[in-house]
């Protein structure tokens, strides 16, 4: 119900005498408010349609009829109907001076239409307005619980909601981190939010932003409000494809296996809703005696839930103090690595290990290896190998791949000139004169080479143990040949 919709009533005979500042007589009447009194704003709330006949206002002074309307517009209402025939003959040239003044839109009432009549055609509509929000709420509600029962996403879900309502809808945490979102915010940004029903320990909450329209939030979301936290609920729980036995039974095994991709492992890969076949990537999330658990278990849920919008196949396992994701079927290009990294920017203390693409064959020698690595805080990619996951995994076909990425940058150039200039550094031991004999290559064309190889590889070919690791990924990859 809107200031316009009076006017161009023509039963009611409302007359519009000062239309208000721009786009006031778009704006939504929650109530009507009858009152004789000078200062009514005691007894008014947003959006109320004041009614009076200016019974206490029968005055000159133009100063009172300015701190009258003064008031009315920092509730601030909707408008003013004045009525005439019991005070006033006609209306005061005072008050429409201030209604001008201040942007009030001022309508004039004629003495044969009674203020009940206003009042009941006015309750009428807005009875109907309710009616229709709370029936748009419960039809939405009821899509939105079949997209959720036919496997579709949370992400896909918010997509709908933000469709009917025409705004930006995200889901967000007790500390305002968006989990989730879908839509634009196309009528400016306006923010507003709706707690979602959820137990103590899981304050989320739906964020609205930049409506278009002034229609209640409450009728229209707040049935859907209960599906997305049953949604939510549901990706989070003991009994969700993300946290399945059959993901956690997956997730043990790869875990224990030395890196070959026996029969076991690719079923349970299947009966978890993973391709065996596909490309893997995996999230460690850990932390440190001094991180609270219930914190670590927060941030983990916030990146699951997130992620689900970048990949199609998320898949979860917890323990005390660690929390492994599985993913699959990347939408976008993206990389995995800067699709976590805005998850953990309030949680810098906690250690999470990124690591992709990766085969089956892989998958458990990398996971074992980002385990070995959780400890020191903040976001950062898995080394490709290290001693103890070559050593593990002998022999394997998953190892001989992990070795042949490790060492495919070296052929980055097109040539054979660092792979030959490394495999000579290592089998040397570093000596500088035996490897340019070896290769008839000045020192000062061995450093640049050396400084090359340690920057395309991300390498620190002081350290011994990426020395040692690197000499057997060679030997590996030239036994396969």
């Amino acid at each position: 119900m809107r200031i316009s919709d009076l006017v161009d009533d023509a039963d009611l005979n409302i007359r519009l005498c000062v239309a208000g500042s721009e786009d006031r007589l778009a704006r939504p009447i929650t109530w009507c408010a009858p009152t004789e009194h000078m200062d009514p704003t005691p007894f008014l709330s947003v959006n109320a349609l004041v009614l009076t006949n200016g019974m206490g206002l029968n005055v000159k002074d133009f100063r009172i009829w300015d701190a009258y309307v003064e008031r009315l517009v920092a509730v601030p209402v909707s408008g003013l109907v004045f009525g005439l025939g019991a005070a006033h003959s006609e209306l005061p040239a005072g008050l429409v001076q201030a209604c001008e003044l201040h942007g009030l839109p001022l309508l004039e009432l004629p003495h044969e239409v009674p203020f009940v009549l206003v009042m009941r055609h006015v309750e009428q509509i807005i009875a109907a307005e309710r009616y229709e929000e709370l029936r748009q709420g419960w039809e939405l509600a009821d899509e939105c619980t079949r997209l959720a029962a036919d496997g579709h996403s949370l992400a896909e879900v918010l997509g709908r909601v933000a469709d009917a309502v025409n705004a930006r809808v995200a889901v967000i945490d007790h500390n305002a981190f968006e989990l989730v979102s879908a839509g634009a915010a196309h009528g400016g940004t306006a923010r507003t939010t709706l707690r979602l029903p959820s137990g103590a320990s899981e304050q989320f909450r739906l964020a609205i932003e930049g409506m278009g329209s002034s229609i209640v939030l409450q009728p229209i979301l707040g049935p859907v409000a209960a599906v997305i936290a049953m949604q939510l609920s549901y990706t989070l729980g003991s009994r969700s494809p993300l946290h399945s036995r059959e993901a956690a039974r997956f997730m043990e095994a790869l875990y224990e296996d030395r890196g070959e991709p026996s029969a076991p492992l690719r079923r349970y890969a299947l009966e978890a809703g993973f391709d065996p076949d596909g490309d893997w990537g995996a999230v460690l999330i850990g932390s440190s005696e001094d991180v609270a658990p219930a914190k670590l278990r927060a941030i983990a849920w916030r990146a699951r839930v997130g992620l689900q919008d970048t990949f199609s196949t998320v898949r979860f396992m917890e323990e005390s103090g660690l929390t492994t994701l599985l993913l699959q079927d990347r939408h976008g290009a993206a990389e995995l690595l800067d699709a976590v990294q805005d998850f953990f920017t309030d949680a810098p203390e906690l250690s999470v290990i990124v690591s992709e693409p990766v085969s089956l064959g892989e998958l458990p020698l990398m996971l074992q290896l980002s385990r070995r690595h959780v400890g020191r805080p903040g976001v950062r990619r898995a080394p490709l190998a290290d001693l103890a996951g070559i050593v593990q995994g002998l022999p394997s076909s998953g190892l001989l791949a992990m070795c042949r990425r490790l060492l495919a940058p070296l052929a980055s150039d097109g040539g054979s000139a660092l792979w030959e200039t490394f495999d000579a550094y290592l089998r040397h031991s570093g000596n500088s004169a035996k490897i340019c004999d070896d290769l008839f290559i000045h020192r000062n064309t061995l450093s640049y080479r050396l400084r090359k190889i340690e920057e395309i590889l991300q390498l620190d070919l002081s350290d011994g143990e990426v020395r040692a690791t690197c000499m057997l990924a060679f030997r590996i990859v030239a036994a396969a040949h």
